[in-house]
């Protein structure tokens, strides 16, 4: 996508809510009409533009790369989108998946080039760097798979974003 973001006063908002819910640790929910930008500022605040490529098709690295391991260590966040029929274990499956690629990423902008040794790889594979997970069409999610964020939260203590329509708060009330 080759479009220019335009900042806008809902994007600052946006931008404010993620950076107190990741400071905070805790569980956000961002609804609103279709088309008003939620999905725009969270792609946006998790680089995901950036860094999809590279995160998506796991390959060789290049020197290209930096910039983007530089990106992700600014924002560490991970955004995931569930298809219409995710499974409980498709979610687990596909979070570890990002979260895991994410940390490796941000663990290479950590380490200088040619400084890491097979003690410390071992070590930073161990080491979360991912403090937010934004979940954007969160109302696709079934009741099983919320309560799989909602341990991930509790065991990993990573804060989590809920992105839907309006409506999402109704649905999560219970939680």
């Amino acid at each position: 996508m080759s479009q220019r973001f335009i900042v806008t006063k809902e994007h600052r908002r946006f931008t404010e809510f993620a950076d107190a819910v990741r400071r905070g640790h805790t569980i956000g929910l961002c609804f609103g009409s279709a088309g008003v930008g939620k999905t725009l500022s969270a792609r946006r605040y998790a680089h995901y533009e950036k860094a999809h490529d590279l995160l998506t098709y796991w390959g060789p690295r290049s020197d290209n790369d930096a910039k983007i391991y530089a990106a992700l260590n600014r924002s560490r966040t991970v955004l995931y989108t569930p298809s219409v029929l995710t499974t409980p274990r498709t979610l687990k499956d596909e979070l570890t998946q990002a979260i895991t690629r994410t940390n490796m990423c941000i663990g290479q902008h950590l380490v200088p080039p040619g400084t890491a040794t097979p003690e410390a790889w071992g070590w930073r594979h161990g080491r979360n760097y991912v403090e937010l997970i934004i979940v954007d069409e969160a109302e696709r999610l079934r009741p099983a798979a919320l309560e799989l964020l909602r341990d991930r939260y509790d065991r990993d203590d990573i804060a989590l974003i809920l992105i839907g329509m309006p409506g999402l708060e109704k649905q999560f009330s219970h939680y």
